[in-house]
């Protein structure tokens, strides 16, 4: 799928697996490329409700940025990007809170959330829980969002180490999620980009087996084909034991060239389920 931003043209690629130790994949990812937004949530809950409440947080906030930016995209300027996304995430987590205490088989469901919506040559981005967005520019791996997790908050602390970290039992145990309260505090940035980034989103499917310098070595192998590339990052990760759902979005911007009408090029993107 294709957003033109600034003479650039957008590629979206994705996949999402359900991983070598799971039934059932309670992570979801999707996209709007005529808004330039992309969310990747990673669900949790007995009784499948996970499946559910990842898929109740992608759908509800596409649908609600729709119905605010789409009429107003024209005066995009005019637009608080910021305080439409947190508007949207705060309703997705109300939408699941109250799900989750309606049908007794969905108590206590809840899910991870990282969102990214590209406009006017910069990115909004969003984040609860532990799934991430990394930013590969210049040949240079950086983590922008910040795990709601235990272990990072120990890090962040001074009693845990980086390293020590990667080792802790308890990586896993998150401090924030959409609809497990009915009130969630959302971390949102906004920053340029630039041409040549890369926005990777993320399940802890891959980055609890894949580190930063697998992630980097792949993206610059594969840098001209991105699909391949989302493939290739959750190959490894099934490759050493595949425990948990893993879920890779991938986007990138090209020069785009003018038609007659002065408009940008479009070129398609891909999801792929497993």
């Amino acid at each position: 799928m294709v957003k033109r931003m600034n003479g650039l043209k957008l590629a979206i690629h994705g996949v999402t697996d359900v991983g070598m130790n799971r039934e059932h994949n309670e992570d979801n990812i999707g996209w709007d490329a005529e808004m330039g937004l992309v969310l990747l949530a990673d669900g949790m809950g007995g009784h499948n409700a996970g499946e559910v409440a990842s898929e109740l947080a992608v759908t509800t906030i596409r649908e609600a940025l729709h119905d605010v930016l789409i009429p107003e995209l024209i005066a995009s300027d005019a637009i608080n990007f910021a305080d439409a996304v947190r508007e949207a995430v705060v309703y997705a987590n109300e939408e699941i809170h109250e799900q989750a205490h309606e049908r007794v088989e969905f108590a206590g469901m809840g899910t991870t959330l990282v969102l990214a919506l590209f406009h006017s040559g910069k990115v909004t981005y969003a984040n609860v829980g532990d799934s991430r967005i990394y930013r590969f520019r210049h040949n240079q791996l950086e983590q922008i969002t910040s795990d709601h997790s235990l272990v990072q908050e120990m890090v962040d602390s001074g009693y845990l180490s980086e390293e020590e970290a990667l080792l802790s039992t308890n990586r896993n145990l998150i401090t924030r999620a959409l609809g497990i309260s009915p009130v969630v505090e959302v971390d949102i940035h906004t920053e340029e980009v630039d041409h040549d980034d890369i926005y990777l989103l993320c399940s802890d499917g891959l980055t609890d087996l894949v580190d930063d310098s697998d992630i980097v070595e792949i993206l610059t192998q594969y840098q001209p084909n991105l699909g391949v590339a989302a493939q290739a990052l959750v190959d490894m990760a099934n490759a050493r034991g595949g425990n948990d759902n893993i879920s890779v979005i991938l986007v990138t911007f090209h020069e785009a060239y003018s038609d007659q009408h002065g408009l940008s090029s479009s070129v398609s993107g891909e999801i792929t389920n497993h």
